[in-house]
């Protein structure tokens, strides 16, 4: 056993496996006994540290020994385990009540469990928290840790998966929405948005944070929208530079109305949300310069959209029933970059050559094009002026119009689909001015 300096030294005597076995079976009942007993056999062959009564301490690590308290377990602080020892126990037969706990190995308590900060079970799946009263914790995190909570479940939130409980936590939430920067890394490919859509935990800064005394815990109070959208509030207020709003994969089924009164937004993310029709009020955002509205069932465009005077950039993406863009769309007068689904939409929208700034315009999604819908795209690109790039991704395309000297005007045209015929590679560089092919993401 570990503690901080000036805290218990002693934290109980030592006494065989069958005498700690016999005070376990006088203060529980015969099914915690038996849950326990697959962890027991294991590690108390060695014998047991046995503690008479409460024990009350700043902080407390297991290990390497087993612990016992016959009483309930107090501490101010931190409460670890795995000390020396790849496989440690600690069996409470009374209350606990803690600040934190780190556990990578086993921890049975008797009673009810009262966490004032969050629990963080990692143990690759081997290893168990289990309660035979109720649980109440701020934030439990989930590692690939068993929790079992016999009683009554007062959680605020769940990061992860195995909680086995009559109740459920009020919130399930990923890394990054309940842990401050630092527990978690970001896996967002696209480092020019703001806010982060997916995070992987990272448990050993999270240890280290917990027992440097650091705070871990993100305000939980929002929940992710609202909380991504008082960011951008602020930002907005302070007069920052550029700012951003990510609304990825929240679920929303439409564009909260929140949004729209900030009116200094620059960026906007809407990507993989259920929402059907574009409110009008996008309009209304006349700062927006870059609009992303990947993967939305839309099946129209709102020509309010269609006058955002200095929006740039607009990816349209996996947009799978928008089969047409309004004529209003010429009026994006300061568009420059273009993303679209050349699956979902019919032929190639003459809209696009009245487009009086558009240099960048690149399609996705190829599976099963037929060659006259290649063809309509081909001769659509040599009809754009000022068009300097342009590119197919995604998909297959096993044969290229024959007629492919529209893109020659282009200074770079890109090819990153999962399947194209190196013979129809070499027939585009050779229709190209040299260096102008570029095969890839």
């Amino acid at each position: 056993m570990a503690a901080k300096q000036g805290a218990v030294t002693s934290w109980g005597r030592e006494v065989s496996e069958r005498e700690a076995w016999s005070k376990v079976e006088t203060a529980t009942t015969p099914e915690w006994r038996q849950k326990l007993s697959s962890w027991w056999k294991g590690v108390t062959d060695g014998g047991v540290l046995f503690h008479e009564g409460d024990l009350e301490a700043d902080t407390l690590v297991v290990g390497p020994r087993p612990l016992v308290v016959s009483g309930s377990l107090r501490l101010k602080g931190l409460l670890e385990d795995g000390h020396a020892a790849d496989h440690t126990l600690l069996v409470v037969l009374g209350d606990l009540e803690v600040e934190n706990v780190v556990t990578l190995s086993a921890m049975f308590i008797a009673g009810d469990v009262r966490i004032r900060g969050l629990l963080f079970g990692d143990s690759l799946g081997d290893d168990v928290f289990w309660v035979g009263g109720g649980l109440k914790a701020r934030v439990l995190v989930e590692e690939h840790h068993h929790l079992h909570v016999k009683g009554a479940l007062d959680v605020d939130v769940l990061v992860g998966s195995k909680l086995t409980a009559p109740g459920k936590p009020r919130q399930t939430l990923a890394p990054h929405e309940a842990l401050l920067p630092g527990a978690w890394t970001d896996e967002d490919e696209d480092e020019d948005e703001d806010g982060v859509f997916d995070s992987t935990l990272d448990g050993r800064a999270l240890r280290a944070m917990l027992r440097a005394g650091k705070p871990v815990l993100a305000d939980t109070r929002l929940g992710p929208v609202e909380k991504a959208i008082a960011a951008a509030k602020e930002k907005v207020a302070k007069g920052e530079k550029a700012p951003r709003l990510g609304l990825s994969l929240k679920k929303l089924k439409v564009i909260p109305e929140e949004v729209f009164s900030l009116t200094g937004l620059e960026g906007l993310t809407l990507d993989s949300n259920p929402i059907e029709v574009i409110s009008p009020r996008i309009g209304e955002l006349r700062a927006l310069r870059s609009l992303s509205l990947e993967s939305l069932p839309v099946g129209a465009l709102p020509v309010e959209l269609c006058r955002l005077p200095v929006l740039k950039k607009l990816s349209l993406r996996y947009c799978d029933k928008l089969t047409r863009l309004p004529d209003e769309f010429s009026e994006l007068e300061s568009l420059e970059e273009l993303y679209l689904d050349a699956k979902g939409l019919d032929g190639f929208p003459e809209v696009l050559t009245r487009l009086p700034k558009l240099k960048k315009l690149w399609w996705w999604r190829f599976f099963k094009t037929p060659p006259e819908k290649l063809r309509a795209l081909v001769e659509g690109l040599g009809r754009m002026p000022k068009l300097t790039h342009s590119g197919f991704f995604q998909g297959e395309v096993p044969e290229l119009p024959a007629d492919l000297t529209p893109l020659a005007r282009l200074k770079q045209f890109k090819v990153g689909l999962d399947k194209f015929p190196a013979t129809e590679a070499q027939r585009l560089e050779a229709a190209l001015p040299p260096g102008r092919l570029h095969v890839g993401y």
